[in-house]
């Protein structure tokens, strides 16, 4: 069973794509780190509409570990029309059925990892991409959407804000953190090269900060805020937070993402977040330290060492996604009280 929290997220989604999700039916759908928050969502999606469905769309899923009954998609490991596939993306594989679609978001998620994983980050996006555009290319699937990610775009200036999809970015190829965004660009750069060369179907989906149920506990900002919230009744940053990001909770990151594969064109990039929710970091732990019911101050230290690869600002351009027909629904008030709600129900790992 879903958690109420998802469970009614996918509903308000299936009421808005009720008809467009037919194009799904009969289809075979791979899709690569499906346990993950964003991918996992899409999978709650097809397999919710599969239940009112007289062809059922079929899951191929593939995760890096093994998908048991604690997974995130756990509930689903009896279901006739989902297979799930143990498989490091990053190493060599092959795929033994005939897709019609190719969801790629498998990859690790965030800078703990990337530091302690730098091969590996590579490797699930530049060698796994590669080996699903040869088979996208060989067997002539309708559909392949790359997860890229706003991190293609550095540390836009000032007046880059918002940033639309023609911005070239200002990234650090020789920082800690390049091994995750130098990869997405790369990898952005393999889908466009098949594009061109074999008219592969592909979308570049460049996702910005997301948030909602699924969101684990590894050292970003909003979890960290929660976990300290609720298990310690308070609130530190590691700097004075000014810093100013755009937030998406998921249901209107999924919603964005399901714009793109029905509607979107092949050959092109789209950010997909939420320009209206953009506040600074120290807004926003007022906001979670609201919504827990803190009674501490938040703890910001007025000295810091600035770390190399700080982001000042980062919000998206969302004129292109609009343009599909999406509008982000949730505000980040709202999204935050869902996830508690998800934290309060499930627990904080």
């Amino acid at each position: 069973m879903r958690p109420p929290v998802i469970q009614k997220d996918i509903e308000e989604i299936i009421l808005e794509f009720g008809e467009p999700l037919k194009n799904l039916e009969g289809k075979k759908i791979l899709i690569t780190g499906a346990n993950g928050m964003i991918p996992s969502y899409i999978v709650d999606v097809i397999s919710e509409f599969n239940k009112t469905s007289n062809n059922p769309a079929s899951l191929i899923l593939y995760n890096k570990n093994k998908t048991n009954q604690n997974s995130r998609l756990g509930y689903l490991l009896n279901d006739p029309y989902v297979k799930f596939i143990e498989q490091d993306i990053g190493k060599p594989f092959e795929i033994k059925e005939k897709i019609d679609i190719i969801l790629h978001a498998a990859s690790r998620a965030n800078p703990i990892s990337f530091k302690e994983e730098p091969i590996d980050t590579i490797d699930a996006n530049v060698n796994g991409t590669r080996t699903l555009l040869d088979y996208a290319n060989q067997n002539s699937i309708e559909q392949f959407l790359f997860f890229s990610s706003s991190e293609v775009y550095g540390n836009p200036k000032e007046k880059d804000l918002p940033t639309s999809e023609t911005y070239l970015g200002e990234v650090n190829q020789l920082g800690d953190m390049a091994c995750y965004s130098e990869a997405k660009r790369f990898s952005e750069t393999l889908c466009m090269s098949f594009f061109r060369k074999y008219n592969t179907p592909i979308k570049l989906l460049r996702i910005f900060q997301t948030f909602g149920p699924g969101l684990r506990n590894d050292g970003k900002t909003i979890a960290n805020m929660f976990v300290k919230g609720i298990k310690e009744g308070k609130i530190t940053l590691k700097d004075p937070g000014l810093s100013r990001r755009s937030y998406s909770y998921i249901s209107d990151t999924t919603s964005g993402i399901l714009k793109i594969l029905f509607n979107g064109k092949n050959g092109e990039a789209y950010n997909i977040g939420n320009n209206e929710n953009y506040f600074s970091i120290i807004e926003l732990a007022e906001i979670v330290k609201n919504i827990l019911g803190i009674e501490s101050k938040i703890d910001s230290p007025l000295n810091y060492l600035p770390r190399g690869e700080r982001i000042q600002n980062r919000m998206p351009d969302i004129t292109k996604l609009k343009s599909l027909g999406f509008s982000p629904k949730v505000s980040l008030e709202e999204g935050l009280i869902r996830l508690k709600n998800y934290y309060y129900e499930k627990g904080i790992n």
